[in-house]
């Protein structure tokens, strides 16, 4: 039988979901087998384990290994074999039964001879063989030879049932989640490169080897994974899997693929201009390109394939089709137009110059154009070479604002200058009265809003016009921002709403400002506010097409505030995080290097918020590697804060404090509020009780007199816990949590109240309010709670507060996980002390059984905890 180990790389190998040993042991006993699949669908590794498996049970095999070489010489692979017992197959006049499983990987590649010999053997019971046999892809130009008389010979006998035939299928994305976390290194991958490695993949169990062995290699070089297997040497053990992958697709598809890799996020209805429109649709539907949500479906091209395709088309054949297509949009521009064929017919005028190119025959408007949007386009991708080259070049036929913001971005000059008036670096609250502290402009928000303003400029020099509605939302969101630093979320949240209320904004700005208004609310106390913001929030991601201007990086950043806003009330998010890993997967295939750092703060952050902090360590090398040393949004320090927070909960100090000490200077109440928090958590983890309520003291004098009632509940809560004398404590603390619609306020005052005064100190785990939503939670009973489990999905608050507070509290621990004896030894009762509250709670809610009082009485607590 095989081991577990075994069997865990064979289901991620080749498919889970059949009984390797019980098809070896089928074997044994006489019965003949096809290994079939695709390229990359694990026909070697599934016949390996057979081998493996007749091994133990000491059944010989005669392995053929046929070569190209001998291909065209007639029984040149049973002769390689050199096996006196292959030899007599030969004999006609022989008839007796060869001793031994004859095994063949690729049928495919012996010669006509041997294979129309092995198959009369099996035929007549001479022999059992294992046998592959390559199918074919979807749009296959080479097609295995199926006419051919020996491949047809072996067909027929799977027809006839001489020959059980094992279907093999293309790797799933959870085969190859399993399949990379069993290669060594693996925990140097983090999740976003982990997602790009599966889908660059396309489906072969073969190529993701060879990928993640490349990723592996570069990782420990601290080199980008994703840009390394892209970046591969043509005689790479890589380049040639890829090579074998794409061997068999049409010469259209492949002069696709290479010609899409030269045109990035070239839109659909261009590339059909370009392209044979099949190509296009069949490497849509296989996977190869992928196509975004916005209206023009712009495309993005699994590069390491494109890359191998461009080493099978010459490289003056993609050159010709995507200078054709210049030509013809530049014909056309009346009726279409695609800024990355702009930027290819720029880079020729620019290759050739203007004597060696067509460039002064075109209008001086269509020049500008096409250089404009090249210059745009360089910059983006950070080559500020030739975005300078091009916009200096614009600039000499029309010196527009536009020109001169491209040279100025290429430069790295401050952007401030280019907003217009009333968005300086001072302080603000978006109004012009002074109060609060500006948060930092992020750099892409910087620059869109300034093209934004310079597009706008209908004077040849700047001017200071007012600034647009985008530019206002911008100007109110960094003023909520700095509110927010200075734990002062009621203020915040008037200006995130006073953003959302620009109704000429941008949709990207007012999905920002929805977010950050409903954050604000729920860090103020108002959860139905701050759901409603929410709530708006979700439609606008909900919507198909998606809108212009939101692009992955967005969607995800606009999700890590939902989710953190979840946390934070201590209500149900299970749903966003869900979405979250979806928007991961897209990001896999839509997201630039830029945008890497938002996907892997948002993995992290995911997988911190279902209980797995250990997981989430690993996305910790590459998330301080790829955090930009400019202010970007969003900033990491907070989701690392947060990691290292569940780290100390479930007993990992040494890493707890290793990202605290990462972190370093702190400059804002905020954060400084939000270490001692955490370094609370790492001494009581650590024992240190004394120097755990210093800080817990340290934490909440920092909050004290802020209006963030969410951060406040929490610092109280704690001192609560550690400083039992201090009865002002709890006072305050019940005082606010008859203010506010949090959860987690009526969470913490139900847990101090029902707390023994004679427990001991807490544990790292009581210190945490909210739920945990994973399956398997690290280092705590704490499960997604019992709403999404109760047949109804609610719970009655009515009914819930018809039992006593003892009888509640023993409810939510079954809720939680806790078995009776674990209740007791946690409240410091009897067993049957807890047997008896469970009878008496049952019998005055109608609980059919223990697990649904659990789960009636903790749905009624998160009744009010859903937001989207």
């Amino acid at each position: 039988m095989a081991h577990r180990g075994e069997r865990d790389w064979l289901g991620a190998s080749a498919g889970a979901g059949r009984d390797y040993a019980q098809l070896a042991e089928r074997i044994s006993g006489g019965m003949s087998v096809l290994v079939a699949g695709p390229r990359g669908s694990g026909r070697s590794y599934v016949i390996r384990a057979l081998v493996a498996q007749l091994g133990r049970r000491d059944v010989p095999v005669v392995e053929l290994h046929p070569s190209v070489l001998l291909s065209a010489v007639p029984y040149g692979a049973l002769d390689a074999a050199a096996d006196a017992r292959l030899s007599s197959l030969r004999d006609p006049r022989m008839s007796e039964r060869v001793a031994a499983v004859v095994v063949v990987d690729d049928v495919d590649a012996l010669d006509e001879a041997s294979a129309e010999l092995i198959a009369r053997a099996i035929a007549a019971r001479r022999i059992v063989a294992v046998l592959g046999l390559r199918t074919a892809r979807a749009r296959a130009r080479q097609l295995p030879p199926d006419a051919g008389r020996a491949r047809r010979a072996l067909l027929d006998l799977w027809a006839e049932g001489l020959v059980h035939r094992v279907e093999l299928i293309e790797m799933t994305d959870g085969d190859a989640r399993d399949l990379i976390e069993m290669f060594p290194g693996a925990d140097l991958l983090d999740s976003p490169t982990r997602g790009g490695l599966t889908w660059r993949a396309d489906g072969s169990r073969t190529l993701l080897r060879q990928l993640v062995l490349e990723a592996v290699r570069a990782a420990r070089s601290d080199r980008d994974p994703l840009l390394a297997v892209r970046d591969v040497a043509p005689e790479s053990r890589l380049a040639l899997a890829v090579r074998e992958h794409i061997s068999d697709l049409p010469t259209a598809d492949l002069e696709c693929l290479a010609g899409l890799s030269r045109l990035p996020h070239l839109d659909l209805a261009a590339a059909t201009r370009m392209f044979d429109l099949a190509s296009v649709d069949a490497l849509l539907s296989g996977g190869q390109v992928h196509a975004d949500a916005s209206p023009l479906r712009r495309l993005t091209v699994n590069d390491v394939l494109a890359v191998g395709a461009l080493r099978r088309i010459a490289a003056a054949r993609i050159d010709r089709i995507v200078d054709e297509a210049g030509r013809r949009m530049l014909a056309e521009a009346e009726h279409w137009w695609s800024p990355p064929i702009a930027a290819s017919v720029a880079e020729r005028w620019h290759r050739h110059g203007l004597g060696g190119s067509d460039e002064l025959a075109h209008a001086s408007t269509l020049r500008t154009r096409v250089l404009l949007d090249a210059a745009r386009e360089a910059n983006d991708r950070g080559d500020v070479a030739h975005a300078s080259a091009h916009a200096t070049h614009g600039a000499i036929i029309d010196d527009v604002p536009a020109f001169r913001l491209e040279i100025a971005i290429a430069r790295g000059d401050e952007l401030v200058p280019w907003l217009g008036s009333g968005d300086g670096d001072g302080d603000g609250d978006g109004s012009g009265n002074g109060n609060g502290r500006r948060a930092a402009l992020d750099p892409v928000d910087a620059r869109r809003l300034a093209r934004q303003r310079a597009d706008a400029s209908s004077t040849r020099h700047p001017a200071p016009a007012a600034p647009s509605d985008d530019l206002r939302v911008e100007t109110l969101l960094r003023d909520a921002a700095g509110a927010s630093d200075v734990l002062d979320d009621r203020r915040a949240a008037v200006l995130a709403a006073a953003a959302a209320a620009v109704a000429d904004a941008s949709p990207l700005q007012r999905l920002r400002a929805l977010t950050a208004a409903g954050a604000a609310e729920i860090k103020a106390g108002r959860l139905a506010a701050g759901r409603e913001h929410h709530t708006a929030a979700g439609r606008l991601l909900d919507l198909r097409p998606a809108p212009v201007g939101i692009t992955p990086r967005n969607r995800l950043e606009a999700l890590i505030v939902l989710l953190a806003a979840h946390q934070i009330a201590g209500s149900v998010g299970s749903g966003v995080l869900a979405r979250l890993r979806t928007e991961l997967g897209v990001m896999a295939r839509e997201g630039g290097s830029d945008d890497m750092l938002t996907a892997t703060i948002a993995a992290a952050f995911g997988l911190n918020a279902e209980g797995r902090a250990v997981d989430s360590q690993r996305e910790l090398p590459r998330l301080v590697s790829r955090a930009p040393a400019a202010p970007s949004r969003p900033s990491p320090s907070m989701p690392l804060l947060g990691i290292a927070d569940e780290l100390a909960t479930v007993g990992h100090t040494a890493q707890a404090r290793a990202i605290v000490d990462r972190i370093g200077q702190v400059d804002t109440p905020l954060l400084r509020r939000t270490v001692a928090y955490v370094e609370t958590t790492v001494l009581v983890a650590e024992g240190r009780h004394d120097e755990a309520r210093e800080r817990a003291r340290e934490a909440a004098r920092l909050s004290t007199g802020a209006t963030s009632v969410a951060f406040r509940i929490r610092d109280l809560y704690r001192l609560a816990l550690l400083d039992r004398s201090r009865r002002d404590v709890v006072d305050e603390l019940v005082r606010l949590a008859a203010t506010t619609d949090l959860p987690v306020a009526g969470e913490a005052v139900r847990r101090i109240s029902a707390r023994d005064p004679a427990a001991p100190s807490p544990r790292p785990d009581e210190l945490r309010l909210h739920a945990l939503w994973g399956q398997d939670a690290e280092g705590s009973a704490e499960r997604a709670p019992a709403a999404r489990r109760h047949p109804s999905g609610r719970g009655s608050t009515a009914d819930a507060e018809e039992l006593t507070s003892r009888e509640r509290e023993v409810a939510l621990l079954i809720d939680a996980g806790l078995t009776n004896r674990e209740i007791a030894t946690r409240l410091f009762l009897s067993v049957r002390t807890v047997e008896s509250h469970i009878y008496q709670a049952r019998g005055k809610l109608g609980a059919v059984s223990r697990r649904d009082l659990g789960g009636r009485v903790a749905s009624s607590v998160e009744l009010s905890g859903e937001m989207l």
